[in-house]
């Protein structure tokens, strides 16, 4: 089951590529990565990790602001989230759930307080 998750969110991705009219080459090149790697990424015969799939929509984004909001809605309308969340290897969960809290301190007025 993690094999076509995975698929479904590559494939994705690659519709919202395509729609904001980004190229693998310039991807790559923004997110520091092989073109190769990615096209091996894209064809299923290479898995990313979270993190470096996380630098791809951040790379995305820088090439056109907006993309990671819209990728990660169209994920959110199409995919059972408990599903995939049970699909994830326990090293996959892990860096699930650190992303996840370091997000939210970056959004947490306390924090936000203390730091000023």
């Amino acid at each position: 089951m993690a094999k076509k998750m995975n698929r479904d969110f590559l494939e994705v991705f690659q519709g919202k590529l395509k729609s904001h009219r980004i190229q693998t080459k310039v991807l790559a090149l923004e997110a520091g990565r092989n073109a190769s790697y990615l096209s091996e990424v894209f064809t299923g015969k290479k898995s990313p990790t979270l993190e470096m799939f996380k630098g791809l929509v951040e790379a995305a984004d820088r090439l056109s602001p907006g993309f990671a909001d819209e990728y990660y809605l169209s994920l959110a309308g199409g995919v059972d989230m408990g599903s995939f969340i049970r699909s994830l290897g326990s090293s996959e969960l892990s860096t699930l759930l650190i992303l996840t809290g370091q997000r939210l301190g970056e959004l947490s007025p306390s924090r936000q307080k203390i730091a000023a």
